[in-house]
């Protein structure tokens, strides 16, 4: 089992624990099979990045709570240690870079999306909030019937619990940073 799928098993397997749930009653809330929950909580299967979105929102703890390791009074990290999470047949990569710990309502993530990407944003708990900055390319992020247009430079702000999409129309790869506010 490698590290990032240990640390994966290893959190659910607390989180759940920590809730008091049963796996048939995790699988109720996720919509994650019983066995597949079990397989997951064993570091069995490479979970996807649509998986951990749903592990997310069913058990209501974001993301990275099942990407980050313990903390430690000086964390430091590099990009180069980090695990992406990957999707879109490997042209977009987010890279949990200070993840979400109790007592901080936040993470930090850094963006790499390459040209000609798109990805479905995934839906976050009621009352998420999403910052970005571009610091390469062209990003354009779709809610229902509207686009926004972020060039490098660009920054903006949005509700991470409705339906986007975000998209890669530029030429070459979007670079990004984006903190996620979760609600109290």
């Amino acid at each position: 089992m490698d590290d990032l799928n240990k640390l994966i098993a290893d959190n659910l397997k607390e989180i759940r624990k920590s809730k008091a749930l049963s796996l048939e009653q995790a699988s109720s809330l996720t919509s994650i099979s019983k066995s597949m929950l079990s397989q997951l909580e064993r570091g069995e299967v490479n979970p996807t990045i649509s998986t951990v979105y749903k592990l997310s929102l069913g058990l209501k703890v974001p993301v990275t709570a099942f990407t980050a390791p313990k903390p430690t009074p000086f964390s430091r990290t590099s990009k180069k240690e980090v695990a992406p999470l990957i999707s879109d047949d490997g042209r977009y990569r987010l890279y949990p870079v200070f993840s979400f710990r109790d007592g901080q309502d936040f993470e930090i993530f850094d963006f790499e999306f390459d040209e000609g990407g798109q990805m479905a944003g995934n839906r976050q708990m009621a009352g998420t909030r999403e910052f970005i900055t571009v610091y390469s390319g062209q990003l354009t992020l779709v809610f229902k019937d509207m686009e926004y247009v972020l060039e490098a430079g660009d920054s903006a702000a949005y509700n991470a619990f409705d339906d986007y999409i975000y998209k890669n129309t530029g030429k070459g790869m979007v670079t990004a940073c984006i903190v996620v506010h979760y609600p109290n």
